[in-house]
């Protein structure tokens, strides 16, 4: 069997925070601008970009870096109240335990590399338990270091943290960013998750395969070990 190996963005593929993650840039909008955020205006334009990207896109990119800075850091505040006051939501995604253990059980590489911060990575890996998995220095993160999604940069840098060349890898995301992302970098396969069938994400020059829960995921992932399927 030819070795592949799995990368997984975080937020809305792992973590079905995407209604936490709304909920807290808009409350700082009506909180500092006096308007809401539509819910579809920010799916198509901020979902799956760094905070800092966010920020540009909905406040504009006057503002001064200290001000960037205290919102971005108050929209952190606010999400992680949210995550640790609705635990209802707050926990890794139907399927997604059993596909890495999956993985875990057949030697199949596989790390994360999410556009959220050091922090908020630190924060996740303390309440979600993620060190059954992955030691938290393979998870890619953006630091700074390099450009956020939909440059390919963070996804260049997972499948070096793995050893793998990106033709090799399988990607895993929620978001158009992440998705031309992985492309941009040579991700051989690259699959969206959008479990309400949204019709935001199609199959085509940037993704492969579009799926809406993880057990197909799973099932994906079983026959490329028992190599049963042409997935790449």
């Amino acid at each position: 069997m030819q070795q592949f190996a799995v990368i997984f963005d975080f937020n809305g593929t792992m973590l079905f925070d995407t209604p936490l993650q709304y909920q807290a840039w808009n409350m700082l909008a009506e909180k500092t601008m006096g308007r809401s955020i539509g819910i579809d205006q920010f799916l198509r334009t901020a979902n799956g970009r760094s905070s800092t990207e966010t920020v540009d896109i909905f406040w504009g990119n006057s503002l001064t870096s200290d001000e960037k800075k205290t919102l971005i850091l108050d929209k952190r505040q606010a999400y992680k109240d949210l995550c640790l006051s609705h635990p209802e939501l707050f926990h890794l995604a139907d399927g997604i335990p059993q596909i890495l253990d999956f993985l875990k059980k057949h030697g199949i590489p596989f790390t994360i590399a999410t556009s959220s911060n050091p922090a908020s990575v630190d924060f996740y890996y303390e309440n979600l338990q993620l060190n059954r998995w992955f030691r938290r220095e393979d998870i890619v993160c953006t630091d700074g270091s390099f450009r956020g999604k939909p440059a390919p940069d963070i996804y260049c840098a997972a499948a070096k943290r793995l050893h793998m060349h990106p033709k090799d890898c399988i990607v895993i995301e929620d978001a158009v960013a992440g998705a031309y992302a992985a492309r941009g970098a040579g991700i051989g396969y690259v699959i969206v998750i959008d479990p309400e069938d949204s019709g935001l994400i199609w199959v085509g020059e940037q993704v492969d395969c579009v799926i809406q829960e993880h057990g197909q995921l799973y099932t994906m992932l079983c026959d490329k070990v028992n190599q049963k399927t042409g997935l790449s």
